[in-house]
């Protein structure tokens, strides 16, 4: 039986909550938790039906918690990372 995971829903009134714009599996995380990120930087890959989307920050700031990894399935909307100002 195959394990499901549930993840946490991005809040769109926190402004720091970065989530998925549509669903996908993530190809790649490109920082981790304590870099410090400019706004429109990419911070992680999505593939969803054959085509990668780029996921960039919303504002400047320090990453303070990664939730997924590379591989990790997500619905829409789906929390991928908190950015601190």
């Amino acid at each position: 039986m195959k394990e499901m995971k549930f993840h946490p829903k991005a809040q769109k009134s926190i402004k720091g909550q970065v989530g998925a714009p549509m669903p996908g599996k993530v190809l790649e995380i490109k920082v981790e938790v304590g870099s410090k990120v400019e706004k429109g930087q990419p911070l992680c890959v999505l593939s969803a039906m054959k085509m990668e989307t780029v996921v960039n920050s919303p504002l400047a700031g320090t990453v303070k918690v990664v939730h997924v990894t590379a591989d990790t399935s997500l619905e829409g909307d789906d929390l991928i990372l908190e950015i601190e100002e």
